[in-house]
C-alpha cells in the first residue's frame, strides 16, 4: 500500500470509528472541497467522478477512489497543495437498504483542501545579442480561462531592427479532458519575417495546430496528435526574381500531420539541469501547395527531426556535462529545391551553432542536417565569487565543442565546426551568456559565413503575478 493510502487509513484508526480492516464497509455521504473558490462546480464534478459515482465503498476501495480524484486535482496544475481526508460522520444515519455486510457501514465524509496558487501570470523581457540589437518578448498567461482550469497563453516576440525585422504574435488554448492527463491543445500564430540577409526574402505565415496532448503523472514522458494548417505567402526581391527561389514566391498553403514524442527524465539545482536524459522527437506529414501564379505546384513530404541530451554531474555537482545531439532528414524532395524555403533545415546563429552568423552554414538550407559536441559546466571556485552569492550558484564557467553540417546529402560534404570557452549567469530576471568562440569549415579554407570571436547575449526581465 503506498504511503498516500497508508495516511488516509491511519486517518480514519485515529478517529476510533473502524478496526484495521481494509474491507470495513463504508458509506460515503458526502465530498466536500476547501478551496478552490474561482472555479465552476462543473471543473470539480469532472475530475471527482471516480469518487462521487458510487456510494457503497469497501475501505480499500474507498482509499484508492480518493486518490485517483486527489492525482486529478494535482494534475491539472493550478493548486499548490491538494490534501485529501476522510472523517466518520456520526450526525448522519446511513438510508435504509438492504445490506449483506457483517458490519454496518461507516458513514464517511470526504475533504479535499486545496491550496490556491496564483493562475494568471504576465512576462516582459528585452533581449540583446551579437546578431539582434533588440529583441522583445511580451506574454499573457491565464491558467483559469473561462473559470474552468482552461488556459489561454498569448505572446508576442519582435525584432524591430534590419536586416532581421520580425514580428510573432501566438495564442494558445489548452483545456483538461475527462482524464486530466489529456488535453485538448489550439496553437495559433501570425509572423511577418524580412530575412533580406540570411533568407533573401521577406514572409508572412499565418496558422495553427490543433490536437490531443498526453502527459504521464510524473510528466516524464508527453505526447502530441494534432493536425496543422498554415497559409504563407513569400515575396522576393526583384534582383533575384531568376533565381531558383522564385519557385517559392507567392502563395502556399501547407496541411499536415504533425506528431511530437518527449521524454525528460532530468534533475536541477537552481536554473542548470545537473542530471538526467531529455529526449524528444518531431514528425510531420506534409502536403504543401501552391495557392498562386501560372505555374501551380504541389509537394508532399515527409520531415523527422530528433535530439538527445545527456547529463552527468561529477565531484559534487561541481562540474556538470552535457552531451548533444541533434539530426533530422525529410523525405520525399527530389532535391532541396522542391522543398519550400521555410521547410529546411538551417544551422548558424546563436540559437543553433554559435561561431556562424545566422543560417550561414548553408544559406540555402538543406533535406539533412547534424549537430553534436558536449559542454562542460563548472562552479565559479570559492575564491573567485561574491561573498553574497547565494546558494545554488547562478554563475557557471562553461567550456563546449560542436560540430555539424546541412545540406541535400551531409554525407558528401565538409562539416563545420565551432569551439567556445565562457561564462552563463541564470537567474529569474536576468540571463547572460559571454563567451569567446572559434569556427571553421572543416577541409575547406573559406570563411564564408564564419563569425566566431567574442560573444554576448544578454535578457533582462522576468515574470509578473497579475492576480
Amino acid at each position: 500500500m503506498s504511503s498516500e493510502n497508508t495516511n488516509l487509513q491511519l486517518q480514519i484508526f485515529r478517529d476510533g470509528a473502524i478496526s484495521d480492516s481494509k474491507s470495513y464497509p463504508i458509506y460515503l455521504n458526502k465530498v466536500e472541497v476547501n478551496g478552490g473558490d474561482s472555479l465552476l462546480r462543473q471543473f470539480f464534478s469532472k475530475l471527482l467522478s471516480p469518487l462521487v459515482k458510487e456510494s457503497d465503498y469497501t475501505l480499500v476501495h474507498l482509499i484508492e477512489k480518493v486518490n485517483q480524484s486527489a492525482d486529478n486535482l494535482r494534475r491539472t496544475g493550478v493548486f499548490g497543495e491538494v490534501k485529501p481526508s476522510l472523517h466518520a460522520d456520526y450526525t448522519h444515519v446511513r438510508p435504509l437498504l438492504r445490506s449483506y455486510n457483517l458490519e454496518n457501514p461507516i458513514v464517511t465524509n470526504v475533504i479535499f483542501d486545496l491550496e490556491s496558487k496564483d493562475l494568471s501570470t504576465g512576462n516582459f523581457s528585452l533581449g540583446f545579442n551579437d546578431e539582434d540589437n533588440l529583441i522583445v518578448n511580451l506574454g499573457y498567461d491565464n491558467n483559469n480561462f473561462n473559470h474552468n482550469a482552461e488556459a489561454v497563453k498569448f505572446g508576442v516576440n519582435y525584432r524591430p531592427y534590419k536586416p532581421s525585422e520580425r514580428l510573432v504574435s501566438t495564442m494558445r488554448l489548452e483545456s483538461f479532458l475527462k482524464c486530466p492527463a489529456f488535453r485538448f491543445v489550439l496553437d495559433l500564430h501570425n509572423a511577418h519575417d524580412n530575412n533580406q540577409t540570411s533568407f533573401q526574402h521577406a514572409r508572412k505565415a499565418l496558422g495553427g495546430v490543433m490536437g490531443i496532448f498526453y502527459a504521464n503523472e510524473e510528466g516524464s514522458i508527453s505526447v502530441f496528435n494534432g493536425f496543422s494548417l498554415i497559409r504563407r505567402s513569400t515575396s522576393l526581391p526583384e534582383e533575384i526574381s531568376k533565381d531558383q527561389h522564385q519557385s517559392f514566391g507567392g502563395d502556399f498553403l501547407k496541411s499536415s500531420i504533425v506528431t511530437r514524442l518527449m521524454y525528460n527524465k532530468t534533475r536541477t539545482m537552481g536554473d542548470y539541469i545537473n542530471d538526467g536524459i531529455r529526449l524528444r522527437l518531431n514528425n510531420e506529414i506534409a502536403i504543401d501547395q501552391k495557392q498562386t501564379g501560372v505555374h501551380e505546384a504541389q509537394n508532399t513530404f515527409v520531415k523527422t527531426e530528433g535530439s538527445l541530451d545527456l547529463y552527468k554531474s561529477l565531484m559534487e555537482n561541481r562540474i556538470t556535462a552535457n552531451i548533444f545531439m541533434n539530426s533530422g532528414i525529410i523525405f520525399g524532395g527530389v532535391s532541396s529545391d522542391h522543398v519550400h524555403v521555410s521547410d529546411r533545415f538551417y544551422l548558424g546563429g546563436s540559437d543553433s551553432f554559435k561561431g556562424f552568423s545566422r543560417n550561414a552554414v548553408n544559406e540555402e538550407g538543406g533535406l539533412q542536417f547534424y549537430k553534436f559536441g558536449a559542454t562542460a559546466f563548472g562552479k565559479i571556485p570559492s575564491f573567485l565569487r561574491p561573498a553574497n552569492f547565494s546558494s545554488p550558484d547562478p554563475m557557471r564557467m562553461y567550456v563546449t565543442g560542436m560540430v555539424g553540417n546541412v545540406g541535400y546529402d551531409i554525407t558528401r560534404e565538409k562539416g563545420v565546426m565551432s569551439v567556445g570557452i565562457g561564462l552563463r549567469y541564470t537567474n529569474q530576471m536576468v540571463k547572460m551568456d559571454a563567451g569567446y568562440y572559434f569556427s571553421q569549415r572543416l577541409g575547406s579554407s573559406s570563411d564564408h559565413g564564419v563569425k566566431d570571436g567574442f560573444k554576448l547575449e544578454l535578457t533582462l526581465g522576468g515574470i509578473a503575478n497579475t492576480q
